[in-house]
């Protein structure tokens, strides 16, 4: 489907309401092939691949593209929506939840933290190992790294070519965009529930970076995902999808699974 600014995304699913979710650094709809139907009985799930990324490679990534970008879908379907944002995607859809207070039913970020002290520094350091191994093993040693040895071999593997064609400049400015912006401002304005949700394994961004994001979001509780690393959809996509529904359940918006 196409939105009216030639924006491409999918729809799957019929429930009464409509979850939103952003994907993380370099990736694109792909990291919910897991999620997404095991939430569709539930939800009318939408997923796109943002800016620098698959349908929309072409485009330069930043931040406030992304979150325009949500607006646009945003407007495109009736009553409030869920929205889940997964590492890079919590720093697009936590904003999107200050500016469309109306909109927003719940608030569900996943491996989040409220930014990186040394983030410009790491940039550098990512610039120059893509400049030495090229995205394709980077994509090999990112997947080798970041999903669990009991996860299902063709998930890494297909993890490792998603990001093998991923040109090296959308991926540096897609990390430029996030690793040099805090989200501690911007997220002490959210005001709809939220759920932070980490992978007990996740070395990136810790349970310790979720209590702290926690403690600067008013209405959130944190849960800790056991046996899931730091992109816990695709370790854990079932007890993900649990909570995502059993959370939304509870503040009165969708039926259980």
């Amino acid at each position: 489907m196409k939105a009216p600014n030639g924006l491409i995304y999918y729809r799957q699913g019929d429930g009464p309401h409509t979850l939103l979710l952003h994907p993380s650094l370099g990736l694109g709809r792909f990291l919910f092939h897991r999620l997404t139907p095991l939430l569709s009985p539930s939800f009318s799930v939408i997923t796109w691949d943002p800016r620098g990324i698959g349908d929309h490679r072409d485009v330069v990534p930043s931040l406030e593209g992304w979150i325009a970008d949500v607006h646009t879908l945003i407007d495109l379907v009736d009553g409030p929506v869920h929205l889940l944002g997964v590492s890079l995607g919590t720093w697009v859809m936590g904003r999107v939840a200050t500016q469309a207070l109306d909109r927003v039913a719940t608030l569900v970020l996943i491996g989040t933290t409220l930014g990186f002290i040394e983030g410009a520094s790491e940039v550098q350091a990512r610039r120059q190992q893509l400049q030495e191994i090229g995205m394709e093993e980077f994509g090999r040693q990112y997947a080798a790294s970041t999903i669990l040895p009991d996860t299902v071999s063709e998930v890494r593997d297909n993890l490792a070519m998603e990001l093998a064609v991923v040109t090296p400049d959308a991926y540096l400015d897609s990390m430029q965009a996030i690793y040099t912006v805090e989200n501690a401002e911007a997220f002490s304005k959210i005001e709809c529930p939220t759920l932070v949700l980490v992978g007990g394994e996740d070395r990136r961004t810790t349970p310790a970076d979720a209590d702290r994001v926690a403690e600067t979001i008013a209405h959130s509780e944190v849960r800790v995902i056991p046996r899931a690393g730091h992109l816990a959809v695709l370790d854990q996509p079932q007890r993900i999808a649990d909570l995502v529904t059993q959370f939304c359940q509870s503040n009165g918006t969708a039926p259980l699974l």
